[in-house]
């Protein structure tokens, strides 16, 4: 046995140091790391190299800015002066309704078609139908049929009619404005024109706003048409239907006009000389003296020298190289595993652009659309988005180099600021440590909101050292909260995107899995309870035995729900599912045993595709036995040939599973962990020694089998995993443990 273990113990060693000879120029890392190196200058290049503008508004100035170039400058305030005054000759816009006018004149033509029938008509009957559609057709005027009888006889009717369709006609084809607007834009009018938008021609007339008329003005000059006062009553009352305005105000037209006009008014220029003091200590930041900073800078990036932006370029890329260069180390210190995967390698390197190119993204859109200083944009760029996600699909130290890396870059970014370094490694360490032990989605708001009081409190000691004014710490709150907020509900959203495509699977998911109501595990309850107690007992052998050599307790413990689902296909040919001693491999051949027991693992990665769980499950389920030999029905077999003298050679790969050996220290703890408790059943009135010797066997014969071959654990590492198991093997089979000189403490 002595001589096994050196053996093992050499053939680990030398699978080790071929590792370490491999992993000494990891070209894989190398390449996707320039990569990285060469995306962040791009998204670097074209920035203009000038000081950054960290002045915000109502801000006291921390320092006397003067100017190192002449340059040239608008002058808000005149050229603010000239918008207005262009926008103040732009004629408001009303809208045509032209049906206004088809409305009056039906209901003209019906009011004197009817009451020239009430006057012809010679029939009683005629009469009061005429009379009631006069009623209907002024309904809403104050009026009924006998007042305009009264006022209006037959000899009238042909006046009546001249004055109100020539009259209505004017009215409308030159506009009708409600009395409300007449008031309210004649009376503001900075000029007497007005722009009449016709809504069926879509074309536009620029009038004298007293030709048209408003409701009262048209109502009065339709009243002077008549002598007769009763007359002249009824006209009134008649307004109400017949003059209706037809010209209504458009806001949304008009504002564009006046905008257009703005844009329309040429920019006024100071020109100011090298050396003009932009800004002087403790003065109040005005949008003037933003925009001489601005244009400062502009023209002091125009006349820098090639060779200085030159040497700009390689400071920062020598920089960007060497902060790159210490989060790869960081990584390897932290997490070496991580990086044994080249997915995971492009995935961390998708990660480590997100600050940095947000940044950039933010830092353009404010200079395009003038939004935001930098003082204030710095708090909206989404330092912990990449963190969160780190920390949950590989964990805190995958997170605190990829956190480093977008702290160290968006500092560069903004001209070496050591505030922006300070609060984004103030974020990862925040994020890293509220996300580390995310167990819910929901959990990872509450991580976001933790993020936001952090910088808060940062905010707040930046703001008592530079004496911000108010306003802008306000801002600069309400960003972090934005930015915290917006960096926990877009790492909901990535998640299950990134688990899907790099085949990654986060804590959160196995702790979703480990729910036991999951349909798999309650058909395994009830259809093989065998195999459902087997896999609780050994997801607590292997909890156990991971968290001795501090592997990942969670995974190998969800793992060992799952690993054995393919027995549901056919559970009673399980020892464990096997009842009333009837076991079914009786009537079997060796062979046929061993093709049922083999089976399941085929069957249970089928099962696990069809109920789409995550990798590692699936690498549970065909590692678990790995390659390894049936050793009973292979035993049987053998007898068998030997009892009946027969000449059959035995193929040793018949009795073998057609898995892979383990290939993490979590799936060779499984492995173990499922022979030893399965072994364990066999035990007849067990003891510590009996269950001691029976572990040593079995792990024995497994590194004999090279079962842990690619398992990357240490001798060590085995020796614990071993006594963990024995140790928990021995509290659930032998609770009360016989000790010497007390037998008979066993049997009560």
């Amino acid at each position: 046995m002595i001589l096994l273990k050196r053996k093992k113990n050499k053939r680990i060693a030398e699978r080790k140091t071929e590792t370490k000879i491999n992993t000494l120029i990891p070209w894989n890392i190398i390449g996707i790391g320039a990569m990285l190196w060469i995306i962040t200058l791009f998204i670097f290049i074209g920035d203009k190299f000038a000081p950054s503008i960290d002045l915000a508004e109502n801000q006291k100035a921390p320092e006397t800015i003067i100017s190192s170039v002449s340059f040239d400058c608008i002058n808000l305030k005149i050229t603010e002066a000239e918008k207005n005054s262009a926008a103040e000759k732009v004629p408001f816009v009303f809208e045509k309704e032209n049906t206004k006018l088809d409305i009056a004149n039906q209901k003209i033509n019906s009011l004197l078609t009817r009451l020239n029938q009430f006057y012809k008509s010679s029939n009683t009957n005629n009469q009061t139908e005429a009379f009631q559609s006069i009623n209907d057709i002024i309904i809403g005027s104050n009026l009924n049929a006998n007042d305009i009888i009264d006022a209006f006889s037959e000899n009238k009717l042909k006046l009546l009619q001249q004055n109100l369709t020539k009259n209505i006609n004017n009215f409308y084809v030159k506009g009708i404005i409600s009395n409300e607007d007449y008031e309210t834009y004649y009376n503001d009018k900075k000029n007497n024109l007005i722009d009449i938008f016709d809504d069926t021609k879509n074309t536009n007339s620029i009038v004298n706003i007293d030709n048209i008329f408003s409701e009262d003005i048209a109502l009065s000059l339709l009243i002077d048409e008549f002598n007769n006062d009763g007359q002249k009553r009824v006209i009134e009352n008649l307004s109400s239907i017949i003059i209706i305005p037809n010209l209504k105000y458009n806001n949304i037209l008009t504002e564009s006009n006046k905008s257009e006009a703005k844009n329309k008014v040429e920019l006024t220029y100071d020109k100011f000389p090298k050396e003009f003091v932009i800004v002087k200590e403790s003065d109040l930041v005005t949008k003037q003296t933003i925009e001489l900073l601005k244009a400062h800078n502009k023209q002091l990036s125009l006349e820098v020298d090639p060779s200085e932006v030159r040497l700009m370029y390689f400071g920062k890329s020598i920089l960007l190289l060497a902060g790159l260069i210490a989060s790869i180390v960081m990584l390897k210190l932290l997490d070496s595993d991580i990086l044994q995967k080249i997915e995971n390698v492009i995935l961390l390197s998708l990660l480590a652009l997100i600050t940095v190119s947000s940044a950039r993204l933010l830092s353009y859109l404010s200079i395009q659309l003038d939004l935001l200083p930098s003082v204030v944009l710095v708090y909206l760029v989404p330092h912990s988005l990449a963190v969160l996600l780190s920390v949950i699909l590989f964990g805190g130290g995958a997170a605190l180099s990829i956190g480093f890396w977008g702290s160290f870059a968006t500092a560069i970014y903004f001209d070496q600021s050591f505030n922006v370094f300070v609060l984004g490694i103030l974020t990862t360490v925040t994020a890293t440590t509220a996300a580390r032990n995310v167990h819910r989605r929901s959990n990872i708001y509450r991580a976001g909101l933790l993020i936001a009081l952090v910088n808060f409190l940062f905010t707040f000691i930046i703001y008592i050292f530079d004496q911000q004014e108010i306003t802008v710490l306000g801002i600069q709150l309400l960003g972090a909260l934005i930015s915290s907020i917006f960096s926990a509900s877009l790492t909901l959203v990535l998640i299950p995107l990134f688990e899907k495509l790099f085949g990654i699977t986060t804590d959160i998911t196995l702790l979703e899995l480990s729910d036991m109501s999951h349909p798999l595990l309650q058909k395994m309850a009830i259809q093989a309870p065998g195999t459902y107690h087997h896999s609780l007992m050994v997801a607590t052998l292997s909890q156990n035995a991971a968290e001795a050599i501090n592997a990942n307790s969670l995974l190998v413990r969800v793992s060992a729900y799952y690993h054995d689902i393919g027995k549901l296909a056919k559970p009673e040919f399980f020892s464990e599912n096997i009842q009333n001693n009837e076991n079914p491999h009786d009537n079997l051949s060796p062979h046929m045993s061993a093709l049922v027991i083999i089976a399941h693992v085929k069957e249970g990665l089928a099962l696990a595709k069809r109920h789409k769980l995550p990798t590692p499950i699936l690498d549970a389920i065909e590692q678990h036995h790995g390659n390894g030999l049936i050793h009973f029905f292979y035993e049987k077999a053998k007898r068998n040939i030997l009892d009946l003298n027969s000449d059959e050679e035995l193929n040793e790969a018949d009795f073998r599973y057609g898995g892979k050996p383990a290939e993490s220290p979590e799936m060779a703890i499984l492995s173990l962990a499922d022979a030893c408790e399965a072994a364990s059943r066999s035990i007849n009135k067990p003891t510590p020694q009996k269950i001691s010797n029976l572990i040593n066997e079995i792990f024995e014969q497994k590194l004999n089998d090279g079962q842990l071959d690619y398992a990357r654990l240490n001798m060590a590492e085995i020796n614990l995993v071993k006594k963990s198991i024995i140790f928990s093997l021995t509290n659930m089979l032998h609770g009360r443990v016989p000790y010497k000189n007390n037998e008979n403490l066993s049997n009560k």
